[in-house]
């Protein structure tokens, strides 16, 4: 009697103490991360909506691929994407890279402001993309990667004016939330000003391209 008394006292001191080691593990506090592209150096600012103005570029926000849509950081071990249970971002990778390029385009010679796309407004180019990389990539060297997929349609959209694909990786000096936040908002500058050159209607970029294609319409 006294033997089964002790191993039931002794099982029930494992179960509880199995049990505070459970209840004791406090979940990874969650921090939100705010990514913040340099700041448009030009002074212009963004075209009215709903106002028709010469110069005008329609912009629809880009989206990104499905294994990427997530407010979550995204870590990468070679090609392999994992959501980190602490690190979020505090707004959607479509939205952050949005701005960055919208405010780099804006900035172009010749451009009164980017407008978000309506069907019924004047513009004279329409762009979008598709976002295809946003993440932490440990293989290789700790770094924060972008990329986009960019496409330039007519005011019409009937017809593919230029498409051309951005990809920039940022060295993280380590893992931490300031470490993060500081190479995606490098990384978000970069793209942006890369697809504003791609743009430039006075480097012979696709601006001019659209302009001269609207000239020789009848």
């Amino acid at each position: 009697m006294k033997r089964a008394l002790r191993t039931a006292w002794i099982l029930a001191g494992l179960a509880a103490f199995v049990l505070a080691g459970c209840l004791g593990s406090a979940p990874p506090v969650e921090q939100y991360l705010r990514v913040e592209p340099a700041a448009s150096p030009c002074g212009k600012t963004p075209a009215v909506p709903g106002r028709a103005e010469h110069g005008v570029v329609a912009f629809k926000e880009l989206r990104a691929l499905d294994n990427l849509d997530r407010p979550a950081v995204l870590f990468a071990d070679g090609s392999v994407l994992a959501p980190s249970l602490r690190w979020y971002w505090e707004g959607t990778p479509g939205s952050v890279m949005t701005m960055a390029v919208t405010q780099a385009v804006a900035c172009l010679p010749g451009v009164t402001g980017v407008a978000a796309y309506r069907p019924r407004v004047g513009h004279d180019a329409l762009m979008s993309g598709e976002i295809t990389a946003f993440n932490v990539q440990k293989q290789g060297g700790l770094r924060f990667v972008a990329a986009v997929r960019m496409e330039v349609w007519t005011r019409d959209q009937m017809r593919l004016v230029a498409s051309g694909e951005f990809r920039t990786e940022v060295p993280m000096p380590g893992e931490t939330a300031a470490d993060i936040a500081a190479a995606a908002s490098t990384a978000c500058g970069d793209i942006g000003r890369d697809v504003a050159a791609w743009m430039s209607a006075e480097n012979g970029g696709v601006l001019g391209q659209v302009r001269a294609m609207e000239e020789k319409k009848p």
